[in-house]
């Protein structure tokens, strides 16, 4: 039986994650030195509190709590486990799930495992990972699944913008200078991952609205025709202005003709790069 396990940066819906031969490990918040799991140990309020007038910090999770997503599927039978977590060049966390593989499939004659780096980042990646859990419902093999997935990367992506650039600059994820100007002149970026797996921009809006629209009609470019498996509109937070982009975003997708959109809030993990006000949307071609 082959099982799969993300990171909670892939930002999977509750109902996809609690299916029986999905497992997520949670990322890490630091505050004061405070570790809490991701979804887990604390609400998305009480942290965007806290970033009111401190920068958070993110932390990579343990072998340990690598391992029981691991080792809980293969005792209900899952031999066959395949991983998929966010970019490599945005976490660590892909390479901590390799080193520890490498000790379970020695532990385990029996099992097989293939890591794959989504080179995406929260819903984005979080796409990719549905779609093999479709796949293994459909009763596709293991080397089915895995062949389709790795060939789909490149099929999912996601835009996002933020209000402020700060916490990306914190996170040392922009350069300064260029979050320094943004910040200056309300210039809103709009931010993909490229096939390198790191943050490019690309367009630079004045304000969130047009910033929203833009990350749309990029999306549709993307999209060019082809036949759509999956569409997402995810937020950081639930506050009124947020909401009144999220639905502003949400109705740009559906003007182009899309519908069935997945919507959700991304993790924790991720609010501590980006702070409050993100709006993201994303797909992944059939």
């Amino acid at each position: 039986m082959i099982g799969v396990v993300v990171d909670s940066g892939c930002d999977l819906p509750d109902e996809v994650k609690a299916k029986d031969n999905v497992r997520e490990v949670p990322l890490k918040i630091v505050l004061d030195g405070k570790e809490y799991r991701d979804n887990i140990d604390i609400s998305t309020s009480d942290l965007l509190e806290y970033m009111e007038n401190k920068f958070p910090k993110t932390s990579l999770p343990r072998p340990p709590e690598i391992g029981e997503a691991f080792e809980s599927l293969y005792e209900k039978g899952y031999n066959e486990i395949l991983f998929i977590g966010i970019s490599s060049g945005l976490s660590g966390t892909l390479d901590q799930v390799k080193s520890y593989v490498r000790d379970f499939s020695e532990k385990h004659g029996d099992s097989k495992i293939e890591v794959v780096d989504s080179k995406n980042i929260s819903v984005g990646s979080g796409l990719l990972a549905m779609k093999a859990i479709e796949l293994i419902k459909s009763g596709e093999s293991f080397e089915g699944v895995v062949k389709d997935i790795l060939g789909s990367v490149r099929k999912a992506k996601v835009f996002f913008c933020i209000p402020v650039l700060k916490y990306l600059r914190a996170g040392g994820r922009i350069g300064k200078v260029t979050a320094t100007i943004g910040d200056i002149l309300d210039l809103k970026p709009v931010i993909t991952v490229g096939e390198d797996g790191v943050y490019h921009s690309v367009s630079k809006e004045r304000g969130m609205k047009r910033a929203v629209k833009s990350s749309v009609e990029k999306l549709i470019h993307f999209i060019d025709g082809n036949r759509v498996l999956n569409i997402a509109a995810y937020t950081s937070d639930k506050s009124e202005k947020t909401m009144e982009l999220f639905r502003m975003a949400v109705s740009e997708i559906k003007a182009a003709g899309l519908s069935h959109i997945i919507t959700g809030q991304i993790s924790q993990s991720l609010v501590c790069h980006t702070g409050p006000g993100l709006i993201g949307v994303a797909a992944i071609l059939e």
